[in-house]
């Protein structure tokens, strides 16, 4: 097998004498990000180029207080003399490259005068790498050990052509001629701006996206767009520059949508193509009567459905929208595991951009923003990055900005043939009880020539959460042998060795070169950078489909028994609720579904906790964010209370979605009709993804007639953990 990294780094053994002495011995009570470890073995070998290393790391970090950019990190101005100084070993780093967007040293708070204005506590920050990859492991180290760091999470690293540089003057902020009532933002996967349904009508052709900024990095050829002025990645087309390519590609007022992307260069993928997750979001969040399919529920609920056209007249399809297009390397690895650092900056384009459109920007508009993607895997208790993140935005920018989420797609939708009132468990999540003196098993399935790697983390939370060393698992140490440790069974060969709290196992042990030949690795951490109130265990499994650059994994049934350590006669033992999420690779509308992995039943028939219960999203975990659910339509486009079977479920004890909306029409004809890629087409889509942009249509509309954000409106009677408080 081939090496990916450099001549001068070894292997595993290697790895594991550089990280677990320092696991052990200096991190002390700080936490690491599993993901991390993971990404530093295998050079990152899923995300980036195949055969070349990162040239810089992004990571999404949690301070002790809020930021300072005169003494957090590295300023901008010194990255150039500290990149061309040379590193050579641990002594020879000097002062970390790190730099963070100028967006984060703005101070927070839009309508609270008496509050003292504070910059955020959640960055994002970027790591410059040495060419040396032992040299980097050394980088990362320093950087989880810098004063004021509570917390980091690794996001997803630039390509090997990195573009944070200058590209000449950052274009102005959009403008729109008048102070809009509200702007709606949008994270999403492409950016149709030129679609009849996003157009302004009184001005043609003239698109309402008066802000774009696509953040992806690894482009074949530079491109002539400047980086946002805050954000020193990425791409941006301002509302003056969008509106030229339609004009250049307009002939008596028909604008040719597939040669206005292929001028510009936006999408990552054609949007001649039929379908896009990013078409059919807009299409329900903010499209026209003009252009775009019926809305499948009325903004204004009642007994008598309104008329759909008088529907889609409404504010929301008249409003402005700034968009942020996620980055291909994002959008190709599915799901939102490494999601963190992007959304978080597009979090802060967005607050940005509507400022920008306020005629006083310390009074600027509200703000609802979309984002209908979100990953599986993670606590589930709102403690997470990203989770954390966007409650201190919503809390800093009060009733000023709302952040509507997707709930998720993963409750079972196979019907239990004992009991066909009830959908078996589609795989995602498993809960059991762990006891002193006993053991739990959970079966990870993963099919042939799947083409992703797959995670599964094994989360601990005390029963009950006292005594000991608080929410978090004790440390194997010579006096003390440790609560908990982990035994993996791969389908072929032996088990591995027990792995203790903190422990890390990579397979083969003894590789000679890390990012080709490593296949696996179960990582045990006490304390974990995705979330805050509780021990987690991450075990990673490279993909099974065969490859020429580096080893695949065999396919089949990973058996994980997590064992509890203590007696059954020890009085003072704790006991543990034990969560395994497995992370999906869900795939947006038009992509070709790939083979997922999923939790299973034991093969000796011992409990397996299997359940639907939490399969939230995590990031709908949040406090802040909107979580929207999916429905059935009962006729004349109103809702019903049949939820649909895919839409997700709360933890148990834990609040269900806000809304609820239409997103399919029949068990038998599931989907609504919404926008295809280019005006004129139309197509069935269906999942929460559908519903989120209703409800924050629904939003958008209530802030335009001047309505509080809180408390939310609630149907009286009506929420449970998969049904919204309210139908829209």
């Amino acid at each position: 097998m081939s090496s990916m990294l450099p001549p001068d780094f070894v292997g595993n053994l290697q790895f594991l004498t550089i990280w677990v002495d320092f696991i052990r011995k200096r991190l002390g009570e700080r936490p690491i990000d599993p993901y991390l470890l993971w990404g530093l073995c295998t050079e990152f070998r899923a995300l980036g180029p195949r055969g070349h290393s990162p040239s810089v790391l992004s990571f999404s970090v949690e301070l002790d207080h809020p930021y300072d950019p005169t003494t957090h990190f590295t300023p901008l101005t010194k990255l150039a003399a500290l990149r061309a100084h040379s590193v050579r070993g641990m002594g020879g780093i000097g002062n970390l490259p790190g730099q963070v967007p100028k967006s984060y040293e703005q101070a927070m708070l839009w309508d609270d005068p008496s509050a003292l204005p504070r910059t955020p506590k959640f960055v994002t920050l970027r790591l410059d790498l040495h060419k040396d990859w032992l040299v980097v492991q050394r980088q990362v180290q320093k950087l989880l050990l810098t004063d004021d760091v509570k917390r980091l999470q690794v996001g997803l690293p630039r390509g090997v052509n990195n573009p944070d540089k200058p590209r000449g003057p950052p274009h102005k902020m959009p403008v729109w001629g008048h102070q809009p009532k509200v702007v709606i933002g949008v994270l999403e996967d492409a950016s149709p701006f030129a679609h009849a349904a996003l157009r302004r009508l009184e001005d043609s052709p003239s698109t309402r996206v008066v802000a774009l900024w696509d953040q992806t990095s690894m482009r074949t050829a530079a491109s002539a767009q400047p980086a946002p002025a805050l954000f020193p990645y990425g791409n941006q087309w301002n509302h003056d520059q969008l509106n030229a390519l339609l004009e250049r590609h307009a002939v008596d007022g028909e604008v040719d949508e597939a040669a206005v992307y292929a001028d510009a260069e936006v999408d990552y993928k054609p949007l001649a193509q039929r379908a896009s997750h990013a078409a059919a979001v807009l299409s329900l969040l903010t499209g026209s009567s003009c252009a775009a399919p019926h809305m499948p529920q009325p903004i204004d609920t009642g007994d008598a459905p309104a008329s759909p056209e008088e529907a889609q007249d409404d504010c929301a399809a008249q409003a402005p929208v700034v968009m942020v297009q996620l980055p291909e390397e994002q959008i190709s690895v599915r799901a939102g595991r490494w999601l963190a650092v992007n959304a978080l900056d597009g979090m802060h384009y967005l607050i940005n951009a509507a400022r920008g459109l306020a005629a006083d920007p310390k009074v600027p508009p509200p703000l609802v923003v979309n984002m209908s993607y979100g990953s599986m895997a993670g606590p589930h208790d709102g403690s997470g990055m990203l989770e954390s993140a966007i409650d201190e935005l919503c809390c800093g920018y009060p009733n000023e900005l709302a952040v509507v989420l997707a709930a998720g797609n993963a409750h079972g939708t196979l019907r239990d043939a004992e009991e066909p009132s009830r959908h078996l468990p589609s795989g995602v999540h498993a809960k059991q009880d762990l006891k002193p003196g006993g053991s739990v098993s959970f079966t990870l399935f993963i099919p042939p020539d799947k083409q992703f790697e797959t995670y599964l983390e094994i989360w601990f939370s005390v029963k009950p959460a006292i005594g000991g060393s608080g929410p978090f698992l004790e440390i194997d140490t010579e006096d003390n042998p440790g609560e908990v440790d982990i035994v993996v069974t791969p389908p072929i060969g032996l088990a591995w060795p027990a792995v203790p709290c903190p422990g890390i196992r990579l397979e083969p042990a003894n590789a000679p070169d890390s990012a080709a030949d490593t296949e696996a690795g179960l990582f045990f951490m006490r304390k974990v950078s995705q979330g805050t109130r509780g021990s987690m265990a991450l075990l990673v499994v490279a993909a099974t489909q065969v490859s020429s650059k580096y080893v695949e994994a065999p396919a089949g049934r990973w058996l994980v028994t997590v064992r509890h350590k203590k007696p059954k006669s020890d009085t003072a033992a704790r006991s543990f609720s034990v969560d395994a999420w497995v992370e999906r690779d869900d795939t947006e509308v038009g992509a070709v579904r790939q083979q997922s992995a999923r939790l299973v039943e034991n093969a000796d028939g011992s409990p397996s906790g299997l359940t639907n219960s939490g399969t939230f999203t995590n990031i709908a975990t949040g406090c802040m964010t909107i979580k929207a659910g999916a429905l059935m339509d009962r006729g004349n486009g109103l809702g019903s209370t049949q939820v649909s079977a895919y839409s997700a479920e709360a933890m148990d004890g834990a609040p269900g979605p806000d809304f609820s909306s239409i997103a399919d029409t029949h068990p038998a004809l599931p989907g609504i009709r919404v926008s295809g890629s280019q005006s004129g087409m139309v197509l069935r889509a269906n999942g929460t993804s559908m519903a989120a942009p209703q409800a924050a249509r629904y939003l958008v509309n209530r802030l335009a007639d001047g309505c509080a954000l809180c408390p939310l409106p609630e149907t009286p009677g009506q929420g449970t953990a998969r049904l919204g408080k309210k139908t829209v």
